[in-house]
């Protein structure tokens, strides 16, 4: 059974959860797009073909997310980790042994859904909130997002020192197993969550419920198109650079900085909050977002990739804190792990449609400049939607 809430968690705890965001982050969202070209070069699939595979898996971890966040009180954190575990590595070897398209697609699907829907913060954060007294919960789940922004700092030079040493498919075949001891070590350190108190609604009802207010739709919708944007900048920021007339190394490089600079966007979130409101913030971050896709076509020069990777970085750093902190502002307490959860499978629909929708785009029109201008109205489109704050006062 799960224990009572604390002020102050196991650093096993911490470290558990820590290592399951970065690695899960690294591998599959921020270390996928490595794999974009040699995958296709290999394989002579197109770029189409492996970016809807990727696109398709983000909307998996979505929908699988608000579903895991249903069954953490059930059957509790210990056996969802644990089958996680099992599912994903096998899901990693046949992604990396496929010799068909149809079978990398599948292999792909699964092993990207289940790395998102538990390796992503919508599960551990979940599990935080169970674990941890509301006194705390804003810093703990604040700590965790820094754990995460050291993914790409760690996962794109590394996987790209990978795929140079032993190719792509070993790649696969050692991330994967990465991804396995992540969930492994989660369900044997971090303490159990079944039994820890939870909606009674039908799930179906609950996210009836929570789509229903003009205000929250509003806010879904900032959060879909955060997902794309975010999904389209981090698929295409090393094919880009690369193409733009950097090598492999220097653009992997300087994703990963973009990646560390993470933390410039989260670490003075909450000045930034109490000085200008979570609204202010959440608004420069999405235009932010928007500036960082039309700097990514000039990164061909040193100068333009150092100035993209400091700005992406800036705005994708915020945007996860943020997005949190108005959705807590004016969300009722008893409704936002709903919202939460909802919100993370609007998430998952917008990364899903962006890499799917801008690699046909690119395909087509043999460019990905289109497909980052577009991300670029996107988030602006998404800055404006921003809905009036309307706190809650608890």
């Amino acid at each position: 059974m799960s224990t009572s809430p604390t002020d102050k968690l196991p650093m096993r705890v911490t470290i558990a959860l820590g290592i399951s965001v970065v690695v899960g982050f690294g591998v599959w969202l921020y270390g996928y797009g490595i794999l974009l070209e040699p995958i296709g070069s290999d394989t002579g699939w197109s770029e189409g073909l492996l970016s809807a595979t990727y696109g398709i898996s983000m909307f998996g971890a979505g929908a699988l997310a608000t579903l895991v966040g249903r069954l953490l009180p059930r059957i509790g954190s210990r056996v969802i980790y644990g089958s996680g575990a099992g599912i994903v590595l096998p899901a990693y070897l046949t992604l990396a042994s496929a010799q068909t398209s149809w079978l990398f697609v599948v292999a792909g699907v699964i092993a990207g859904s289940v790395t998102g829907a538990l390796g992503y913060y919508a599960a551990v954060h979940t599990i935080l909130a169970h674990l941890v007294s509301p006194a705390v919960r804003a810093k703990t789940i604040t700590t965790n997002t820094l754990w995460g922004a050291m993914a790409s700092p760690v996962f794109l030079p590394s996987m790209a020192w990978l795929v140079l040493t032993v190719e792509w498919r070993d790649t696969l075949r050692i991330t994967g197993g990465a991804v396995a001891a992540a969930f492994a070590l989660v369900a044997a350190m971090v303490p159990d969550t079944r039994g820890a108190s939870g909606p009674a609604q039908p799930l179906r009802t609950m996210i009836a419920a929570a789509v229903h207010d003009r205000v929250t739709l509003a806010v879904l919708a900032t959060t879909f198109a955060g997902g794309v944007v975010t999904a389209v900048v981090v698929l295409y920021q090393v094919p880009v650079m690369v193409t733009a007339g950097l090598t492999l190394a220097v653009a992997s490089s300087l994703a990963g900085a973009r990646g560390f600079l993470q933390l410039g966007g989260r670490i003075p979130m909450p000045w930034l909050v109490d000085r200008f409101g979570s609204r202010a913030s959440l608004k420069g971050a999405h235009v932010l977002a928007g500036i960082a896709c039309l700097i990514l076509p000039f990164s061909g020069s040193l100068t333009g990739a150092v100035l993209f990777a400091v700005v992406a970085g800036l705005s994708i750093g915020a945007l996860v804190p943020v997005e949190s902190i108005f959705t807590a502002d004016i969300i009722p307490k008893e409704s936002l792990g709903v919202i939460l959860g909802v919100a993370s499978l609007a998430r998952g629909v917008g990364a899903a449609l962006g890499p799917v929708v801008g690699g046909a785009l690119s395909s087509a029109v043999d460019s990905r400049t289109p497909t980052l201008v577009a991300a670029a109205v996107l988030a602006g489109a998404a800055a404006v939607l921003v809905p009036s704050s309307r706190t809650v006062v608890e």
